[in-house]
């Protein structure tokens, strides 16, 4: 699980959905015609137990005006928070009804049409927070945020060159934590490490005590990045940080339960992995589960989680946003219904271009012994120049069934690719690199 669903194992570099999110966006004035309800009180930050004040509260001015534009602000940002840390994509349904009341009361509200983008976002719809991201940017171009949300969508479309724009357009306008997450992002899905780490150290860096929520998600990403370039033990560090500022975060728990497996510590990081698992199910980390299972040879058990993990995507279908491409990766990694996930991956490609899809596509070719029908959706997945560990393996293995007879490509290299390509990064083969 390196980045939830913004996830995880799919998403190793996807969106970064919500990063250090604002905590005035309530300030924004309303229309003229809409007498203005004053900002609801703060809580001194983003703790748990600060958000689980400051959700009493906004819920009690709700119930005696589910109109109020502050308080529904407010509520949305603590739900988003929490559909974060708690991996619960019912808080960003929520949110979205609770935003929708203020907007068919008051069309057009500034304030609250960007928090909308950013729901839009977690329920992986992106064409929508993209068109949001424009009618805000409509009202005020000067919006550092409105760039954020567009190059965030952008970036799940596949549309690199636009997001990009939009993130440098984000920083020049506002030097601060959301902006260099993204940039940090950008130059990761560009194979630059380094600068990508440098970035995201700099985010860290500018996100207030107050704010432990984020602080956490902040330094758990430096830790992500520092496992992709093999610095095992600094990232261990990192996760180990975001863990003591905001404890029991997903993302820092399930960077230490990475930092197990890649030490070879198995027990501990399924132990880890199933506490995770329990309290918080998502597709991903059952897969993960199964993996560690296979890894430690019990197939029995592997095969329970990876149908478990099945079960979850589609269930989670019900909610948000089907995700074809993100089943189609997991099946066709462990070659399970490999025609499905063709099917499944072909599905994604037709809304979507970004390099995990076409990722997905291509190994999915590949499975089914399509390998230049592979090959064409592998470019595609490299296009950015990114260094993504399983994109670049896959290429490999689709690379060597090429230079095979055609006769004799049925099974090149199909399990090449599993368990070693996204836990383990050893130091000495990244000692090498340009990073």
């Amino acid at each position: 699980m390196s980045r939830l669903r913004s996830y995880l194992v799919y998403l190793v570099p996807l969106l970064v959905i919500l990063v250090s999110v604002p905590l005035a966006w309530w300030a924004w004035p309303g229309p003229a015609a809409h007498v203005a309800k004053p900002p609801l009180p703060l809580t001194q930050g983003t703790s748990r137990e600060d958000l689980d004040v400051a959700e009493q509260r906004a819920r009690a001015r709700l119930a005696a005006d589910d109109a109020d534009a502050p308080a529904a602000l407010r509520l949305a940002e603590v739900l988003l928070r929490k559909a974060r840390v708690e991996t619960n994509a019912g808080h960003a349904i929520e949110a979205e009804r609770v935003l929708e009341v203020v907007l068919k009361a008051q069309p057009g509200e500034y304030s609250v049409l960007k928090v909308l983008g950013a729901v839009y976002l977690s329920q992986h719809r992106f064409a929508e927070a993209a068109g949001v991201a424009k009618r805000a940017m409509a009202v005020n171009d000067r919006d550092a945020w409105n760039y954020g949300l567009l190059g965030d969508a952008y970036l799940e479309l596949g549309q690199y060159e636009n997001a990009f724009e939009a993130f440098d357009t984000m920083v020049r306008l506002r030097p601060d934590a959301a902006s260099y997450a993204r940039v940090a992002y950008a130059h990761e899905l560009q194979g630059r490490l380094g600068e990508a780490l440098r970035h995201m150290q700099m985010a860290a860096e500018a996100t207030g005590a107050h704010d432990p929520e984020s602080l956490a998600w902040h330094h758990a990403q430096v830790g992500n990045i520092l496992f992709h370039l093999g610095r095992i033990d600094a990232a261990s560090r990192e996760f180990a940080r975001a863990e003591h500022v905001f404890p029991g975060h997903p993302y820092a728990r399930a960077g230490l339960a990475r930092v197990s497996a890649a030490r070879g510590d198995y027990p501990r990081a399924l132990g880890m992995y199933r506490a995770l698992l329990a309290g918080a199910p998502t597709p991903e980390l059952a897969a993960t589960v199964g993996d560690l299972l296979a890894r430690t040879g019990d197939a029995t058990g592997a095969e329970a989680m990876y149908a478990h993990a099945e079960t979850l995507e589609r269930e989670g279908w019900k909610s948000e946003e089907p995700q074809p491409a993100a089943l189609a990766r997991m099946l066709a990694e462990r070659g399970r219904a490999v025609e499905e996930a063709v099917t499944l991956a072909e599905e994604g490609a037709r809304t979507r271009s970004d390099i995990f899809t076409m990722d997905a596509l291509a190994w999915a070719y590949f499975q089914a012994g399509r390998a230049s029908d592979a090959h064409a959706a592998s470019v595609r997945a490299r296009r950015t120049g990114s260094a993504d560990r399983r994109i670049l393996c896959h290429a490999a293995a689709i690379e060597e069934a090429l230079r095979q007879p055609r006769d004799s490509r049925t099974g090149v290299n199909r399990a090449q690719c599993g368990f070693e390509q996204w836990i383990t990064e050893p130091e000495a083969e990244f000692a090498r690199l340009p990073w």
